[in-house]
């Protein structure tokens, strides 16, 4: 039965992930009338729920650190920044700190963050020796085996230097949140509770609708209009499609940066036995291990999780899907395949003790992120009045959900009350929760950037 069902509101928000749930609970405590719309059935049953919740500031560009690191002070303070009765469960941030390994690979990638972080007063890392290193983690196997190799690679396991790594750098301020799903219930039961919001759930986006000169809402697949002078996409791996909604005439869309969906697969092994459990979170810290093409970090349950730093060798597995539903459990590109036994494989190497699954007990998930081309995200209006982006944000941007949400809010309104041009005078965000201050120059999120030399990977 096909609905013809209306509602109105001041703003609709396409998404609610973490991001989409932020961006709802500024709006609200800024007096909007704001509606979620949703294919899933639940806040942040999308990518967020496949979110590593890593939070750390090793990015390659400046105002990427500075922007995470005020995102970290809100899970720092996460029961004050939601505000939900006593009882509620709520995200928890798990600090571990973060190594990373100074190695022929990763040098590039960590001389920017290293630079990146020189220019931000009081955000601290530590040189760490190989020493030091072997002293604090003696179950890591410290050789350097990059460049990384697949496990049917005859070098697989060997070192092309035959030394260890050189040393590393230890990064303090650096976490995870174990359930980030959870993370984005809280945003949105914090939204509702401000009376502002409402969110409709396993319906989807049709049309984003126009008049002769704005966005004026959406239509949803059962017919119904949710009516709007303002509408975010914030859609996650649909964030493309749903541009080309709002821009039936790509000549009027003037991105420069663009979005495509990626598959990705995460592994989840057991931690060696010989970890004792009340020391596990200080055993291993989180490691971008850019020498063997992976990350990893502590997770609840005694297990490590793994991903991948997309090295060269694992370009072939990862894949853009034309339809990211074919991603979800049950679609053809859903199941788990070789990658999580190389990325598993290439693990063990630095942690030999770590006991490998047999085929039968495989855990792990697959899912489509979000992403531009320098995996930094776009945070910004468009083209088309009315209608505002905050897109390409998977796998780098969880940790950034709170500040990300108030960034979106202020760029709304500096547009929509006519205040200032954005594209000819680019916001400068101000920082108020971490030391000292300072401001974050938005071209950086801009849609009409040049692509940015990061390390072009989930590291960013």
């Amino acid at each position: 039965m096909i609905s013809s069902s209306k509602k109105v509101a001041d703003v609709v928000i396409i998404g609610s992930g973490v991001i989409g749930c932020s961006i709802s609970l500024e709006l609200c405590r800024a007096g909007f009338r704001v509606l979620n719309v949703d294919k899933e059935g639940q806040a942040g049953a999308g990518s967020t729920s496949y979110s590593s919740g890593i939070c750390r500031m090793m990015y390659s560009i400046r105002d990427s650190v500075m922007f995470a690191w005020e995102g970290m002070t809100y899970y720092e303070n996460w029961a004050d920044h939601v505000k939900l009765p006593s009882d509620e469960p709520l995200a928890t941030l798990k600090m571990s700190g973060a190594l990373i390994f100074r190695a022929a690979e990763s040098k590039k990638y960590l001389n920017n963050v290293m630079k990146a972080y020189d220019t931000v007063p009081g955000l601290d890392y530590e040189e760490w020796s190989l020493n030091k290193i072997q002293d604090t983690y003696p179950m890591l196997d410290l050789t350097e085996f990059g460049p990384p190799v697949r496990i049917d690679n005859e070098r697989f396991g060997e070192s092309v230097s035959n030394r260890n790594v050189e040393s590393g750098v230890w990064f303090p301020r650096t976490g995870y949140v174990s359930d980030p799903q959870l993370a984005a219930r809280n945003l949105q039961s914090a939204a509702i509770a401000t009376g502002q919001s409402e969110f409709i759930f396993n319906r989807e986006v049709i049309s984003v609708n126009r008049t002769s000169s704005r966005v004026s809402g959406v239509t949803l697949d059962d017919g119904s209009i949710l009516e709007a002078p303002v509408v975010v996409n914030v859609a996650g791996p649909h964030s493309s499609h749903v541009t080309r909604m709002a821009f039936p005439d790509p000549k009027e869309n003037d991105m420069n940066i663009h979005t495509h969906a990626l598959r990705q697969e995460v592994s989840y092994v057991p931690a060696p036995k010989t970890w004792k459990k009340n020391e596990f979170n200080a055993v291993l810290p989180v490691c971008s291990d850019v020498d063997l093409g992976i990350y990893y970090r502590p997770d609840v349950g005694e297990k490590i999780l793994i991903g991948t730093t997309e090295p060269e060798c694992d370009v072939n597995h990862l894949i853009k899907p034309e339809n990211p539903d074919d991603v979800k459990p049950g679609g053809f590109l859903s199941s788990l395949t070789d990658q999580w036994t190389n990325q598993v494989y290439r693990a063990a190497l630095r942690m030999p003790t770590m006991p490998l699954p047999d085929s039968t007990s495989t855990q792990g998930i697959v899912a489509c992120y979000d992403v531009t081309p320098d995996w930094t995200p776009i945070y910004d209006k468009t083209s088309l009045p009315g209608y505002y982006m905050a897109i390409g944000t998977s796998g780098n941007q969880f940790k950034n959900a709170g500040v990300a949400g108030r960034l979106m809010r202020e760029i709304i309104e500096i547009t929509e009350n006519g205040d200032v041009d954005l594209d000819k005078h680019p916001l400068q965000f101000k920082l108020n929760r971490i030391p000292g201050g300072g401001v974050v120059n938005t071209s950086s999120f801009s849609r009409r950037r040049d692509v940015l030399d990061t390390s072009a990977s989930v590291l960013g």
